[in-house]
């Protein structure tokens, strides 16, 4: 068993070691931005030796397809049919006026002042709590367990985090960016 762990932390080292050679070119203020977050280096660092390989047959409620331009095509316009809003489709009009209709016009003194008040370690904390567990990591590579795990540890530091985006009206470029990956699934 201690062969076998010691193995192991040996093989962590090493690949510490190769990821730390890889990147050496980037400064240190590079490396802090770049080096562990999902960057184009990152995934190039962490792809080699892979195998790509392609998706060959999609199962659709209209039947199967195969052959890479209908595939990038259905995918494609999968997509666009999810992030756009489309006027002709049954219920979207209502839907939209259903919504608009049911916001108030005016928030309450007291949701304002509820919703401008300054964060605290106990918001950060609730709302750790409200993390779902077993999700992918975002761009950090961090999982919510570990926030789960070490809440009380992190909450100031995210408090000042928030505080900071929130007093400067700025966000971190990667806030916004997302990954999405197509995964292909065997049976039914």
């Amino acid at each position: 068993m201690r062969s076998i762990l010691s193995n192991s932390q040996v093989k962590l080292v090493e690949i510490f070691e190769t990821s730390v050679e890889r990147n050496r070119h980037l400064s240190p203020s590079n490396w802090l931005r770049y080096g562990d977050t999902c960057s184009k280096s990152f995934f190039d660092f962490h792809q080699i030796g892979k195998k790509k390989t392609l998706l060959r047959e999609l199962n659709t409620e209209f039947g199967s397809i195969t052959g890479q331009n209908d595939l990038t095509q259905y995918i494609t316009e999968f997509y666009f049919r999810i992030y756009s809003l489309d006027a002709h489709i049954l219920g979207t009009m209502e839907a939209q006026a259903e919504c608009w209709t049911s916001v108030p016009v005016k928030v309450a003194q007291d949701t304002n002042t509820n919703l401008t008040r300054a964060l605290t370690v106990q918001d950060i904390l609730d709302a750790i709590k409200a993390l779902p567990k077993g999700k992918a990591p975002g761009h950090d590579g961090v999982p919510m367990e570990f926030f789960h795990e070490y809440a009380v540890e992190v909450a100031p530091t995210l408090l000042q985090a928030f505080t900071s985006m929130l007093s400067s009206r700025a966000t971190s470029a990667f806030i916004n960016k997302g990954l999405i990956t197509l995964i292909p699934k065997t049976g039914d």
